[in-house]
């Protein structure tokens, strides 16, 4: 397909599935595809738009053998000082036994210092271990603050390590404390994953700002960095994907113009990316577009066109997420598993119970889909939407011209791919 062209010819798949299949919809599942309304921050935030990335679809939070041994003995109080960790780890680190790595945590102005000074002596090795340990911990363990350790090595002299302690900064919830070191690694580090990770990092803020837990200005200092990135045709793709799917998170009208353009580029990353922004964007008139990215050839387009009619309750989609969970691709079935966890229903439960009680390697991924479907809806309670559905829309059209381009409500015919 290039780049402005859409699918066409869609089959009757969807037809004859929805008319063998309509005693089993419940009436408030029928979707109203022309539904304008952008989600409330609220519904952002209950939508998971801290989205989970595609390699950790259907993967439990294994713990190694030896934060395994501290969680049991619910014990990870460290007896060392930071000065003698951060000893031990260049002199002898295979003498530092696991919960005394935990001296890293709440770190106070005056020992960051110290592990910003010395933490480079350590080995690579060490220095993986002992972040590794760490951000395992803060999983178990409420009491870990890793945010003014894992600022204070962001200037490890390994990337790889940059872009790990910036992904795990995204993860530990935006201060402002953070958001210069992290604008600045998207600026000026010299490694492009670990750019692309700033990148990232940087849509917790834009969230953070569009659900009032953050300052409006340093959420909008996020938007117009990421903005800066986007608009530079000589930023890498990679990471212009990143920004992309970080100022989705911002309810500004601009923001669908970012997306579209994406959707139309001809770099296959950049559509990746536009799928996830459909999803984080919580904007509804994406929904047609996703759907008919589920018959894409590519596997990697297909999971994320699943993950965002999950995110959009694109409940129209349910007969073509059904056929995913047959895919060839590992990863588009786990994307299916997702987001029929999503939008619910019986058609969608049964599938997840008969998986869930398998032995496929999606089994895992589907228990969590169906915890996931109990505690957005009851079963026997009428959903709590994720989008406000009401007809409080007309003023749209005056606000945003682009929304003539989504005006056809017969969602029937999507096309197909050659």
């Amino acid at each position: 397909m290039t780049a402005n062209e859409f699918p066409a010819d869609y089959d009757d798949f969807e037809d004859d599935f929805e008319d063998a299949h309509a005693g089993d919809w419940d009436d408030d599942e029928e979707e109203a595809e022309d539904d304008l309304d952008l989600a409330t921050p609220e519904a952002r935030h209950r939508n998971g738009y801290y989205a989970r990335a595609l390699h950790e679809l259907g993967e439990g939070y294994i713990l190694d053998d030896e934060i395994s041994e501290i969680q049991e003995d619910a014990e990870h109080k460290p007896t060392w000082s930071v000065e003698t960790l951060l000893q031990r780890l260049i002199a002898a680190p295979e003498e530092a036994p696991p919960n005394e790595y935990f001296a890293l945590s709440d770190l106070t102005r005056e020992q960051a210092e110290i592990v910003r000074r010395v933490w480079p002596e350590i080995d690579l090795a060490s220095r993986r271990r002992a972040l590794d340990i760490v951000i395992q911990g803060k999983e178990e363990f409420l009491d870990v603050d890793l945010g003014v350790f894992l600022t204070a090595i962001l200037d490890d002299p390994d990337a790889e390590m940059r872009e790990l302690v910036l992904e795990t900064l995204g993860d530990n919830g935006p201060t402002p404390e953070m958001l210069g070191p992290i604008i600045q690694r998207l600026l000026h580090d010299q490694a492009e994953a670990v750019r692309a990770a700033a990148a990232a990092a940087l849509g917790h803020y834009v969230l953070a700002g569009e659900l009032d837990e953050l300052d409006a200005a340093l959420a909008m200092r996020a938007e117009t960095v990421l903005v800066t990135i986007l608009t530079d045709p000589a930023e890498p793709i990679a990471v212009q994907r990143r920004a992309l799917e970080s100022i989705a998170y911002s309810g500004e009208i601009g923001v669908r113009q970012f997306i579209e353009d994406a959707y139309y580029s001809p770099y296959e990353e950049l559509r990746i990316g536009a799928l996830v922004a459909m999803g984080r964007s919580a904007d509804v008139r994406w929904r047609r577009l996703v759907r008919a990215e589920l018959r894409n050839p590519s596997a990697l387009m297909r999971a994320e066109a699943a993950l965002a009619c999950g995110e959009l309750e694109a409940k129209a989609a349910l007969p073509d997420l059904l056929a995913l969970l047959e895919d060839s691709a590992s990863l588009v079935r786990l994307a299916a598993i997702f987001a029929l966890g999503r939008l619910g229903g019986k058609l969608a439960r049964r599938p997840l119970e008969e998986i869930a009680a398998g032995d496929a390697e999606e089994a895992q991924a589907a228990e969590m889909a169906l915890e996931e479907m109990l505690f957005f809806a009851a079963e026997d309670a009428p959903a709590l939407p994720l989008f406000d559905e009401s007809e409080e829309e007309a003023s749209l059209d005056d606000l945003d011209p682009w929304d003539d381009w989504s005006d056809d409500d017969d969602d029937d015919d999507l096309g197909e791919y050659a």
